[in-house]
């Protein structure tokens, strides 16, 4: 049983290897020849066994010798290697090499042939402590902005424009050294290069001859500050970079005056064009670049990983990773990682994760981040997680953290710290206001340092006065009146507000003989301080009386009081003074009216209703009269 698992194995790791050795192309399976001469026929030999290729030809003298040494190279620089003189060369069709001579060697080109010619670079790049394969290491040329990625051996293959004897390559891979090589321009050129590890530590000899170990990271290259530019990236941008093995690999930016773009890469810039800064670019559909220094315009999208300045129109969006200083205008929406400074314009949002000063509209939202120094407009919503310091209008919320400026809302506003005002169609909302809130509805304030006016207002403690129906200070005067009039009319109120304006709710009831007089009502009252105990009061109010036998007519009671404070303590004091009364009633002769008969009869003016050639002109009845009011006030 034993056997026949060891078998088994054995036949399962075979499989594996020989299914692993045939998907590896046959131009990057590797050759070993110890260093000598040999005959080319015995060189394809060893090359046969160890790759499976076969070996095809006519014309060509395999008897010649040729001196080789190759330790685990590639098919492809072992055969390059030995055909590099020009007068023979090679083809791979299936397992077969197919090798082809010419006649006579290749005169060699002048200058002006060999331009229209153009150069073919390739070879492999390894990792210079263990001969490793780098694949998607960035091997690209600066003036054409040409660019390739290896692929999974650290294959690479450049067609470049002749346009110099001597071509500058460069080749970057993340977390490695740059490494530039400089070839002298032929047809073809195949080259090794070595990348060396950044985490590889070097040593350097000191001036008094002490020998320092450095790591390479240490050792940042003068150019290679691309990435110390670039903000913490947004989920989005992380993706986009990590899609993009240039913008991984090559630290060093190049730059263009002018770049034309159908779509990523379809670019004058090519592979580069995220490597590229360009100071005008015009993207047909979209376009991707490191950065704009004067003007961008695209048909869609404008993509923009580093810093973008004056011009940038999208005709649906803009995606800037760094900063934008100038005007930015998106048909749909504009995006930046870093800071606004200008103008920016989106036809629906602007989502800003930096600081923005001085002008941002959207149609329908404003979203930022950090501060704020600017006029904010947004059709519906401007939300800055930070401070503003500006002036937010929105057509229906406003949001900031701390608010020096302004804010001016169709429905509702809300801010953690206010400085200056709220004006919200229905409801201000703040922590701290120092300043002003107006609404419609309702103002929530913390400390407020300024003033309320609104229907409701609500605060834990105000400086100022808060001018609405209804308004509680929780710091502020609240106090339960019991009180009664000349005619024992008793009423229990609940005073709310500030010393020197607050609201009154009343509710009363005169029980006498016969049927009871009730009441309700609301008024307005100020308490002027006199002295350390003694305050005046001033008291308006206006209530409706009925008896309980009969409908709700038109009876209302309007007094004005004019009286005297004393407080004991804070939670007790007492009221006195004259009132002035005025009754107004739908009923107009007194024997007639039962509500008449239960209050004061002596007016100083009691007109019956009025009447023109006999006939009435008003049905109300209006008298007058002096009064006087006791309270008693708790809490």
């Amino acid at each position: 049983m034993y056997t026949m698992i060891r078998f088994l194995g054995t036949v399962f790791l075979c499989c594996i290897v020989f299914t692993s050795n045939a998907q590896t192309p046959y131009l990057e399976k590797s050759v070993t020849i110890r260093s000598g001469m040999y005959a080319y026929e015995d060189l394809f030999k060893q090359i046969s066994s160890q790759t499976g290729v076969v070996f095809s030809y006519t014309g060509f003298d395999d008897k010649q010798r040729v001196s080789a040494k190759f330790d685990k190279q590639p098919l492809r620089i072992v055969l390059n290697t030995l055909f590099d003189n020009g007068s023979c060369g090679f083809k791979l069709k299936g397992k077969y090499v197919i090798i082809t001579c010419k006649s006579a060697p290749k005169p060699k080109t002048d200058n002006a042939s060999a331009s229209k010619s153009g150069v073919i670079v390739n070879g492999y790049i390894l990792n210079a402590e263990d001969s490793s394969e780098v694949a998607e290491s960035s091997v690209y040329l600066r003036q054409s902005k040409q660019s390739a990625l290896t692929n999974e051996y650290g294959y690479f293959n450049l067609s470049l424009p002749k346009t110099a004897d001597v071509l500058s390559i460069s080749v970057a891979k993340e977390n490695f050294r740059d490494t530039t090589v400089v070839i002298f321009s032929q047809q073809r050129n195949t080259i090794v290069i070595y990348l060396q590890p950044k985490s590889t530590p070097v040593s350097i000899l000191t001036d008094d001859s002490t020998r320092v170990t450095l790591s390479i990271d240490s050792v940042k290259p003068a150019a290679a500050q691309v990435r110390d530019t670039i903000p913490n990236p947004t989920p989005f941008w992380k993706k986009f970079a990590e899609s993009r093995a240039n913008l991984r690999n090559i630290s060093d930016t190049l730059f263009t005056n002018v770049s034309f773009s159908l779509i990523p890469p379809l670019s004058t810039n090519r592979l580069l064009s995220v490597n590229t800064v360009n100071k005008f670019s015009f993207n047909i559909l979209a376009g991707s670049s490191k950065g704009i220094d004067v003007f961008e315009l695209g048909g869609l999208f404008n993509f923009d990983y580093g810093n973008v300045r004056y011009v940038q129109v999208g005709g649906l969006a803009n995606l800037v990773s760094g900063t934008s200083s100038g005007v930015q205008v998106g048909g749909l929406f504009n995006t930046v990682g870093k800071d606004v400074s200008g103008v920016q314009v989106a036809g629906l949002l602007n989502l800003d994760r930096g600081k923005v000063k001085y002008v941002q509209v959207a149609g329908i939202a404003n979203v930022v981040k950090d501060t704020v120094t600017a006029i904010q407009v947004g059709g519906i919503t401007n939300i800055n997680r930070s401070y503003t310091q500006g002036i937010q209008i929105a057509g229906i919320y406003n949001q900031s953290k701390n608010v020096f400026g302004g804010q001016l809302a169709g429905i509702a506003n809300y801010g953690d710290t206010v400085s200056g005002v709220q004006i919200a169609g229905l409801v201000n909302t703040a922590r701290a206001v120092n300043g002003f809130q107006l609404s419609g509805l309702l103002n929530r304030g913390g400390k407020v340092n300024g003033s309320q006016l609104g229907f409701i207002n609500v605060a834990d403690s105000i400086t100022g006065v808060p001018i609405g129906f209804l308004s509680f200070v929780k710091k502020g005067y609240h106090k339960v009146e019991i009180a009664c009039d000349e005619n024992l009319l008793t009423t229990l109120s609940f005073r709310t507000g500030v010393d020197v304006f607050h609201n009154i709710l009343i509710a009363g009831v005169q029980i006498d003989k016969g049927p009871a007089l009730w009441t309700f009502g609301y008024g307005l009252g100020s308490a002027i301080r006199l002295g350390r105990k003694w305050y005046l009061d001033l008291d308006l109010t206006m209530q409706h009386l009925y008896l309980n036998n009969t409908d709700f007519s038109y009876n209302t009671l309007t007094k004005s009081f004019l009286g005297v404070e004393y407080r004991f303590g804070k939670n007790f004091s007492i009221a006195a003074g004259p009132t002035l009364n005025w009754y107004s009633t739908e009923t107009t002769a007194a024997d007639t009216d039962p509500i008449w008969s239960k209050i004061s009869q002596r007016t100083l003016e009691s007109p019956e209703g009025s009447y023109s050639n006999g006939n009435p002109v008003s049905s109300y009845t209006n008298r007058l009269w002096i009064g006087a009011r006791l309270a008693l006030r708790f809490f």
